[in-house]
């Protein structure tokens, strides 16, 4: 909620950490984001470099996306490494959460006088939407969707020599140095790209290729 608020402009980012650390004495301001995110007609809230929370830090705010969703309409994306895993976690904590609470209520609502028991189902848990990305294929089954996107980069890249076909021509090469993900294959083609245009030679060929690192392994 503090994030989306300071995207927002709502409430000022912290100068340093020590402000940051005081992160508590700053107001709630819910009502005040779920009234520009409305207003704003906001439909789609995207959460970047999730692998920088744990799962239990997720979880306690994970229901406030499902307010997001069903009240407002608005669908939440989380990004980052590892992404659906974290998410799945975060889940499981908040659901086992929501469940021991609902079961304490139930039970001092069954001890209480004139109280009937409502115990008789667990709450049903709902679920934010996750959208698994798999790399893009090249093999047997499917060589085409590898070299449409290699096309669709070929026709966005202005550079004043490029050759026809300077990267369909070498889709094996790249689908084994990206592994067919989008990310990684971006990261390659607009680095190959500024090295292409800093050399001079306004062309992408292997020779640029070799010379990017991209990835952990690097």
């Amino acid at each position: 909620m503090w994030e989306i608020a300071c995207f927002l402009g709502l409430n000022p980012e912290p100068l340093n950490e020590n402000e940051l650390l005081r992160m508590r004495s700053y107001p709630d301001l819910t009502a005040s984001v779920n009234y520009v995110l409305e207003n704003a007609l906001t439909r789609l809230l995207l959460v970047d470099d999730i692998q920088r929370v744990q799962p239990h830090q997720l979880a306690p705010v994970l229901h406030y996306f499902d307010y997001l969703r069903n009240r407002l309409g608005i669908t939440t994306i989380f990004c980052g490494t590892g992404a659906s895993d974290i998410v799945h976690e975060a889940r499981a904590i908040a659901d086992r959460h929501q469940v021991t609470v609902q079961r304490h209520l139930t039970r001092r609502a069954t001890h209480s006088p004139g109280q009937q028991d409502t115990s008789q189902k667990d709450p049903a848990h709902s679920f934010l939407p996750i959208t698994w990305l798999d790399p893009i294929p090249f093999n047997a089954q499917d060589k085409e969707t590898w070299l449409q996107v290699l096309a669709g980069y070929e026709k966005h890249l202005s550079l004043h020599n490029l050759t026809k076909h300077a990267l369909t021509e070498h889709h094996e090469y790249l689908h084994n140095r990206t592994g067919g993900y989008f990310l990684a294959l971006s990261q390659l083609i607009c680095q190959a790209a500024t090295l292409a245009i800093l050399t001079g030679t306004e062309n992408i060929t292997r020779t640029e290729l070799d010379a990017i690192h991209i990835g952990r392994g690097h």
